[in-house]
């Protein structure tokens, strides 16, 4: 993994990974995030990344989640091809003052 962070990058978009996994209740606070770059974000094992760890500077093992890693991993896969589906259809992300709103675009999917 790269370790990008905004203060050292500011040519690229870097995306924001939880290191407790979202869906496992970790909380969305600037403690349980990372910055990386997509390359490696989306390499990532969505559940298990002891490197992560270590960019973050978090003290001991990280632990494999067993089974549910596969359920996760089906779950992230369905999202980024919804996102996928929502952004072709009206190319590309929307902007700041647009009306359209995912769940318009998930009703027509």
């Amino acid at each position: 993994m790269c370790g990008r962070r905004p203060r050292d990058h500011v040519d690229l978009e870097l995306h924001v990974h939880h290191l407790i996994p979202w869906r496992m209740g970790g909380p969305t606070t600037e403690t349980n995030l990372v910055t990386l770059c997509g390359t490696c974000h989306k390499g990532l094992n969505p559940d298990y990344e002891p490197r992560i760890r270590e960019l973050a500077n978090l003290p001991g093992p990280a632990a494999r989640l067993g089974s549910r890693a596969a359920e996760h991993r089906a779950e992230v896969q369905r999202y980024r091809e919804l996102t996928e589906h929502i952004f072709s259809e009206c190319d590309g992300p929307p902007s700041a003052g647009s009306s359209v709103t995912t769940s318009d675009h998930i009703r027509e999917a």
